[in-house]
Formats: C-alpha cells, structure tokens, sequence
C-alpha cells in the first residue's frame, strides 16, 4: 500500500515520526524542529516558512541521514562529559549507532511520502 500523499502539513509530518518511532519532538518553531531520538542524540531540521510539505520533508530527510554517529562522538566526548552522564565511550557510540539506525530508518520510510 502506497503511503504517497498521507502526510498533509508539518504537524501531521511530526505526529507521524512520533507515532511510529520512538523518537519525538522537543522543539517545534514556525521555521525549524528538533527531534531526539531514543537514545537522546538529536536532530535540528531548518525549512522556509514558505516551504511545502515535500519540501519539509525531504529536508527532514537529507537531515535525518547526515546524522553520522562518529561524528557526534567527536564532537562531545570528552572526560567531563563521561563524569557526567556515567557511560564509558563504547556505552555511547552504542547509544549514537542506535540512534543513527533509528533516523535511518525515519528518513527511508519517509522516502515513500514524496516523489
């Protein structure tokens, strides 16, 4: 069954990443949302007010699948980081991976909604 078309506006987009991920919202502007997924790393995705919703989707697509799990390891590893959220660094790449397999997985079945 085709899913093409189903998803009207950016809240019905939103509602529709919530209901079939265990990711969720934790912003929500006119012109950007963020997302965390369930290992808590998160994604900001930027769109024109004037944007359509296949416009919004496919940036929240090209979003989703940028997100490089080494990368964001890079980025916030660090001993005072690891003192304070008590993981040890295989503990959160794990947790990254995860979460990169999760966004992977929103960006494909979002393929399906847009040409």
């Amino acid at each position: 069954m085709e899913q093409k078309n189903k998803i009207k506006n950016k809240e019905e987009l939103l509602d529709w990443i919530e209901d079939n991920f265990y990711a969720y919202r934790i912003e929500d502007e006119e012109d950007f949302f963020t997302l965390q997924a369930p290992r808590d790393a998160s994604v900001t995705v930027c769109f024109e007010k004037d944007d359509d919703i296949d416009e919004i989707i496919l940036k929240t697509i090209d979003r989703l699948e940028d997100f490089d799990a080494d990368k964001e390891f890079m980025e916030l590893w660090s001993v005072d980081f690891a003192n304070h959220n008590h993981f040890s660094p295989s503990q959160f790449i794990e947790m990254l991976k995860a979460d990169e397999r999760t966004y992977n997985n929103i960006a494909h079945q979002l393929r399906e909604f847009v040409d």
